[in-house]
């Protein structure tokens, strides 16, 4: 009897089903750490590439991404399939692995254009081809597979963030360790890739093959294609679109800066230790359970990031002032690991009060376009990270080099700022931005309802004259 009513309820979520769907964005999120934190010092430590350099290129190949996001919006607002309309692109999972191996099997004895040619190429199919039609592709899944039910799928974001995080927590605990007892040469930084990248091929294809689409949910759109012109005036007309955009900008560079390796080689000193952070991450996941109950009460996009925003902040000052202390570098890792949880796993909530806005407007959904600004905002935000560090540490000074012993004050201040005041920046930017976007949050549900007392009027109206006739 139990079990029959968990199944007629339209909000039950299972387990296994939570499980299927979250496969993939851990691999994701293994893949983002590879990437976004490990790579600039593969690179300046390893490869013997220059940290400025490094930056530079994975910069420029946000140039690629101004096209492919565009493309990647029009393809999948218009694509139709026996398997759906976001789901054919969720394979490109297989991709990001396996460009995410190629791109830690370089030599170092290759020549610097040969090396800066192959960073480029991996890191821009990992991104702008694979990540960009996965992405795009995610929010129109998202709403099919759960029926657009948006009690379902806050549900999904909040239980299914816990889920994501607890995988980064074992993958942050574990490649520091790796690091130190595989990846101590380059042909050891290929090993360690694989041994985490062939089995999460495998988990990553879990949501693909277990996860289908609702048809039911396109049975009332009424228009099949989008235009071209139509996506022009999502971006000129809709400013919650660009407000979304910044605050993943800013999202994006705060957690993607790839300093916390250099900070805890060079500051604390001992990079081992590192692992520690995420052991004490294990803290945040009871906290996530609280978050369905402290959205309803105070909403998401306005109060409760910026409340979130506002303790970050406190941990990056204290962080930045305790110079190097163990207790300072955790206290900043946890609280702005706090901040930035909503932004993580509530992406789709944004996107769909944006979706929302095109139709109050007079625009259609468009629930893949709808995302263009925001997956190039994410990954530029990405890139621009990792090149904000390593420019500022370029110019202070930084030696990279294999075996340097030591790095000139100019580079240490550099990496306790990179590290502490220019996340605090971003949080500060999307604070402000977010108190902007809860205007539509509010709207949002106003509107709703009186589209649906008009619907329901409509209806009763055609019955009376169909009961007439």
């Amino acid at each position: 009897m139990a079990k029959e009513k968990k199944a007629k309820n339209p909000d039950h979520l299972g387990f296994g089903r939570l499980m299927a769907w979250k496969s993939s964005d851990i691999v994701a999120a293994w893949i983002n750490i590879l990437m976004l934190n490990y790579l600039s010092i593969y690179a300046s430590d390893t490869l013997g590439v220059n940290v400025g350099v490094v930056g530079s290129l994975l910069l420029a190949s946000k140039v690629v991404d101004g096209f492919t996001d565009v493309a990647a919006g029009y393809i999948v607002d218009n694509t139709k399939s026996k398997w759906g309309k976001g789901r054919p692109y969720e394979l490109g999972i297989v991709g990001m692995t396996i460009c995410t191996i190629g791109l830690f099997a370089a030599s170092p004895a290759w020549s610097t254009f040969f090396k800066c040619a192959w960073i480029f190429c991996m890191y821009t199919l990992t991104f702008s081809l694979f990540s960009t039609f996965r992405a795009t592709a995610g929010n129109p899944y998202t709403i099919r597979h759960f029926s657009n039910n948006k009690a379902l799928i806050t549900k999904v974001a909040s239980y299914g963030g816990i889920i994501t995080m607890a995988g980064s927590i074992i993958m942050n605990a574990l490649i520091p360790v790796m690091m130190g007892t595989i990846a101590t040469s380059a042909s050891g930084w290929t090993a360690m890739v694989a041994i985490i990248m062939v089995p999460a091929t495998a988990i990553g294809v879990l949501r693909f093959l277990f996860c289908k689409e609702d048809p039911s949910v396109d049975a009332s759109v009424k228009k099949d294609k989008i235009e071209i012109k139509e996506i022009i005036q999502l971006i000129t007309k809709n400013k919650y679109v660009w407000l979304y955009a910044i605050i993943m900008l800013c999202y994006n560079i705060s957690t993607n800066l790839a300093v916390g390796t250099y900070y805890w080689k060079w500051i604390v000193g001992d990079i081992t230790l590192m692992s520690i952070t995420s052991v004490f991450s294990v803290i945040l996941l009871p906290l996530m359970l609280l978050f369905p109950v402290i959205s309803k009460k105070i909403g998401i996009i306005g109060r409760m990031i910026t409340v979130f925003g506002i303790v970050g902040i406190a941990g990056y000052a204290f962080m930045f002032l305790s110079n190097g202390s163990v207790v300072g570098a955790l206290a900043g890792s946890l609280f702005g690991t706090f901040a930035t949880l909503p932004l993580a796993y509530y992406g789709v909530l944004f996107i769909m009060n944006i979706c929302t806005y095109n139709e109050m407007i007079g625009l259609p959904r468009m629930d893949g376009s709808s995302a263009i600004l925001s997956n190039f905002a994410t990954k530029a935000g990405a890139a621009l990270g990792s090149w904000i560090t390593g420019i500022l540490l370029m110019v202070a000074g930084y030696v990279s080099a294999e075996g340097v012993a030591e790095q000139p004050a100019s580079a240490l201040l550099m990496i306790r700022i990179d590290a502490s005041l220019v996340p605090a920046f971003c949080l500060a930017i999307i604070c402000f931005c977010c108190l902007a976007f809860s205007k539509l949050e509010k709207m949002v549900p106003e509107w709703e309802a009186k589209k649906k007392a008009e619907s329901e009027a409509a209806g009763a109206a055609d019955a009376v004259e169909v009961k007439a006739e």
